[in-house]
């Protein structure tokens, strides 16, 4: 019992910490200001959920959801919102090569979410569309 309370709130002590680094990324689009928010982001996300951006990108893709779900705190509903983030992180990155690194990272999340999950999502449909066309696959 002591275990499960545990892990209830690592999952939704992390859930809370990407849900205020999505909020804080909403709206960066075409802001000046959006390179220091994503840095922020990538800073707040290793302090406080022990995640590092650069070597998650350095993961091979096929690995991916693996590493990340490692991370004990990690279940889906954190997986999306993480997800998420990476495509806002992607939308507002200036550096082309690395957003398409954001956002096949987030297709990859979204992938493994939409063929393991059993509820059908709204949000994830539109983000799986957003990537498709920016990344030109039918």
């Amino acid at each position: 019992m002591i275990r499960r309370d545990f892990l209830l709130r690592q999952f939704e002590e992390l859930g809370r910490v990407l849900g205020q680094i999505l909020l804080n990324l909403l709206g960066l689009k075409h802001n000046p200001a959006a390179s220091q928010h994503i840095k922020e982001a990538f800073q707040t996300l290793k302090d406080e959920a022990a995640l590092d951006i650069d070597q998650l990108l350095e993961v091979p893709p096929d690995k991916f959801v693996q590493v990340l779900q490692k991370n004990n705190a990690m279940n889906d509903a954190n997986l999306d919102r993480f997800a998420a983030i990476l495509f806002h992180i992607a939308e507002n990155t200036e550096d082309k090569d690395k957003a398409t690194l954001f956002y096949e990272r987030s297709l990859i999340i979204y992938g493994y979410l939409d063929n393991s999950g059993e509820l059908y999502s709204f949000d994830r449909s539109y983000y799986l569309e957003q990537i498709r066309k920016v990344l030109n696959i039918t």
